[in-house]
């Protein structure tokens, strides 16, 4: 990444600089996760999703949309790499809502090692995940500023972050800390924003951390939270309204035609 590209990037996320430290780390998960949205609004209209650095630079920095986690966290490392940080890929196994049976490796994020620790960096989940790094290591309970989280490691190099809710402690996702390729990355977005079995394939997902908490939009329901307490919800009709909505609240402007306009209000 060029200086220049550096410079806009940081400009995108509301920071000046940053130091290859944890501190530096922190701030820019931090940054990243209040300034730039989740979402997955490409796939629901039936774009391909491009995970080449030009392309996620134009999208996402230039043309200040969102993005899902591979999207992200790929752009994300770009950022990490140029600025001194060795980021290292990982992909994880999403537990929200209890699963029945094993769910897929399907969510990425990157573990990158400091001071002879290593923690995980994650900016593009929907979820209630930390807003900071996490070291891997300890699973003493931390907190980041929505509540406590952990990560507790209940296999040979395997990891889940945990967020505590009033009925106890909630798994987030798992992740091993295992060597994967290129490969691996492009075949889990292939199948997540292409088959009609992935929920990124019909659901409308937007959201964003601000500083108190995080607002959401799932498909026409939108959710306040602070911390992790839900202080609001209310229903977001589909057109105008939804739209001048994701602009108002994530400050998203669509580049969509009207044929993918149409698709995106179809999926109901």
């Amino acid at each position: 990444m060029k200086d220049a590209e550096i410079t806009k990037y940081l400009s995108r996320i509301k920071l000046n600089d940053c130091n290859p430290n944890l501190e530096g780390l922190t701030k820019l998960q931090e940054h990243h996760m209040e300034h730039i949205p989740f979402e997955n609004l490409d796939i629901v209209v039936g774009r391909k999703i491009v995970l080449s650095y030009p392309h996620l630079f134009d999208k996402i920095v230039i043309k200040k949309r969102g993005g899902y986690c591979f999207e992200l966290n790929i752009l994300y490392a770009e950022l990490l790499r140029s600025l001194g940080f060795s980021p290292r890929p990982v992909l994880g196994r999403v537990w929200l809502s209890n699963p029945r049976k094993l769910p897929p490796r399907n969510h990425l994020a990157h573990l990158v090692d400091l001071g002879g620790k290593t923690y995980v960096t994650d900016v593009g989940f929907a979820g209630l995940i930390t807003r900071i790094p996490l070291d891997i290591n300890v699973s003493s309970p931390v907190n980041d500023k929505d509540g406590i989280v952990r990560v507790v490691q209940f296999a040979n190099q395997q990891f889940m972050i945990t967020r505590q809710i009033e009925k106890g402690w909630e798994n987030q996702y798992s992740f091993e800390n295992v060597e994967i390729s290129e490969e691996d990355i492009y075949l889990s977005n292939y199948y997540m924003s292409t088959n009609p079995r992935s929920h990124f394939f019909q659901h409308k997902f937007v959201g964003k951390n601000t500083k108190e908490g995080r607002i959401g939009l799932f498909n026409n329901k939108m959710s306040i939270r602070k911390g992790i307490k839900v202080v609001d919800k209310k229903r977001v009709d589909f057109g105008q309204d939804w739209l001048e909505t994701i602009k108002d609240k994530f400050a998203l402007n669509l580049d969509f035609s009207e044929k993918e306009f149409n698709v995106l209000f179809e999926k109901n």
